[in-house]
């Protein structure tokens, strides 16, 4: 089926051709070969988001947004890159660089065009006001937000215990699907299998891993290593059965029996408030072992709520450097006088503030303030 998409309502802003085809490899290289043969080239990576870039369809920060979402590995990043590619940072910029712009525009004012009897420069009372209402909005966006190295390294979780202890089975029941091979022979898990748990709301890294044991050979050897390196890097361990206890490892610990349905008493033969017990086969305590989970990790669960927004470090560089402007320009700034007496130096820290959170979505030029300027007071008409 072949699509046309006209400019400039299209992706790129350009007219594009789009077609779909059955997904056979064999198919789909002989097609991409005759349109190579009838003049066409293969794209650059990147180079339809550029062109959307380069055309105004998505500015800078939307497009970091595609390459996010291309790169998520988990609901929580892919929440996180849908906030950026739908420009919700680009509208928070767009609207407070217009309004800080437009308070630019009123100080540089009292500079270039005091002369002028139609300017009438902002009072240092109205000006302290529209700026700390700026900095109250900009820290609150700080601290409502998230680092998105938090959200890339969500916390993990690893399931630990000896051979058969039924680790496999729970890890596939914790995350809902079949990811782990299940066999009534010991030591079917070999190698290390991590994947993002949702915790309702939140998320972790699950890890299962081999059942621990002593090697027998070098193949053996190099398995209970990798167990044990990720044991080392473990946030949580959830400790299936009572000889997989490990006094000595550094981080927090859950203690679980697994296989409840087959056994009515903790295997102890005494009752254990301290183990969860759980079953993978019929799902009995697995709601109570992802909030024991929940609770243990606290804050560090990457949540997948959509009103959180996760700053790239470009973006949170920026916004904490616009807010030093914007703090530094207050400090210049008597409410109570009655014009700016350190003016220069309030208009060069609101510029600062101003160009930081144009490269965030909001494009602002030194010729759109005098642009502003000119249009406002009617100066040189």
């Amino acid at each position: 089926m072949a699509m046309t998409f006209p400019g400039p309502h299209s992706y790129t802003g350009g007219d594009v051709a789009e077609l779909q085809l059955p997904g056979h490899p064999a198919l789909l290289d002989r097609v991409i070969h005759s349109a190579l043969g009838l003049g066409a080239r293969l794209a650059e990576p990147g180079e339809f988001t550029f062109r959307a870039y380069a055309a105004g369809r998505l500015d800078l920060t939307q497009a970091e947004g595609v390459a996010a979402t291309i790169n998520a590995i988990s609901d929580g990043q892919l929440a996180a890159a849908t906030h950026l590619r739908e420009g919700e940072l680009a509208r928070f910029s767009t609207k407070h660089v217009d309004r800080l712009g437009n308070l630019l525009a009123l100080v540089e004012a009292g500079i270039d065009f005091v002369d002028q009897e139609d300017v009438v420069p902002i009072a240092p009372r109205d000006l302290a006001r529209h700026l700390g209402e700026l900095q109250t909005e900009l820290s609150s966006l700080l601290q409502q937000s998230r680092s998105w190295g938090a959200v890339e390294a969500l916390p993990r979780v690893v399931l630990v215990g000896p051979p058969s202890a039924g680790k496999s089975t729970l890890f596939n029941s914790l995350l809902g699907h079949p990811r782990a091979v299940i066999d009534a022979d010991p030591g079917t898990t070999r190698d290390v299998l991590a994947e993002p748990m949702d915790l309702g709301g939140s998320e972790v890294m699950l890890v299962d891993v081999a059942g621990l044991e002593s090697a027998e050979s070098s193949l053996d050897r190099d398995v209970q290593q990798q167990a044990r390196d990720a044991i080392r890097t473990a946030d949580l361990l959830l400790v299936v059965g009572e000889a997989a206890e490990l006094d000595h490892a550094n981080c927090p610990q859950l203690r679980i029996q697994t296989k409840c349905d087959l056994s009515p008493e903790p295997i102890s033969g005494r009752p254990d408030t301290d183990m969860l017990r759980v079953s993978g086969m019929t799902g009995e305590g697995l709601d109570a072992l992802r909030q024991a989970i929940q609770q243990r990790l606290g804050e560090r669960a990457v949540s997948v709520q959509a009103n959180i927004l996760a700053l790239q470090p470009r973006h949170e560089s920026a916004l904490r450097d616009a807010l030093a402007g914007l703090e530094d320009a207050l400090l210049h700034v008597a409410p109570e006088a009655h014009a700016l007496d350190e003016i220069e130096l309030v208009a060069g820290s609101m510029r600062q503030a101003l160009d930081l959170l144009a490269g965030l979505g909001g494009q602002l030029t030194p010729d759109d303030v005098i642009g502003r300027v000119f249009s406002t007071f009617c100066v040189g008409k």
